[in-house]
């Protein structure tokens, strides 16, 4: 059996450097990128220089951010169609409602990716910013990261008429309470429901 590992293409390194950035809060340098992904200084340049010219990535003196090329792509991404859009309107009224950092969490890649949010408190504004990852054990925000934050997150799923669940409402607060659950709960159901209208009504 060969066991000698597959080459890494180039599109693959181009990618592994624009994760390597979001994982750096969308900022770093040459060396930070090159480290997290493994890649050989030159070969990290030389992708980086190339995602420039195409406006993927933006440079500044050593310091590398995500270009305005990426964000436009990224505005167009959806988990389901019209849920990012309908989370967005409904989030702000489940915080204001709880004062508790609510969010759309979505599957992604073995983590729970933050899709959209209404922070409360500072402090979440690193750990469920929208784009970010959080570990998950059993589809669920993992107990040990709840813990080592300091918080209690409530969750509930969003579903549509086939029992797909295709993401979840979840708030994060120090604790959890019956009225927050129920809370997160109908925001949830008021979610699978409109995506159920926005379906039949068609575009």
């Amino acid at each position: 059996m060969d066991t000698k590992k597959r080459p890494r293409s180039v599109l693959e390194g181009a990618f592994t450097l624009l994760d390597a950035l979001v994982r750096h809060q969308g900022e770093a340098g040459l060396t930070q990128l090159a480290n997290s992904c493994s890649l050989p200084k030159s070969t990290a340049h030389r992708l980086l220089e190339q995602l420039t010219e195409l406006e993927v990535v933006n440079r500044s003196e050593n310091r590398y951010r995500v270009g305005v090329r990426a964000f436009r792509l990224g505005q167009s991404w959806q988990p389901y169609p019209r849920l990012l859009e309908l989370a967005c309107s409904r989030l702000p009224r489940l915080a204001a409602a709880t004062r508790a950092s609510s969010v759309l969490a979505v599957p992604c890649d073995g983590h729970i990716l933050i899709a959209a949010a209404s922070l409360t408190r500072p402090e979440h504004e690193l750990l469920l910013r929208p784009g970010s990852t959080v570990p998950q054990h059993i589809g669920r925000f993992s107990p040990g990261w709840q813990a080592a934050h300091g918080l209690v997150v409530t969750e509930a799923p969003i579903r549509v008429p086939t029992g797909e669940t295709v993401g979840s409402i979840a708030a994060a607060a120090p604790r959890s309470s019956a009225a927050l659950t129920e809370a997160v709960a109908h925001t949830a159901r008021a979610l699978g429901a409109a995506l159920v209208t926005q379906s039949v009504a068609g575009p």
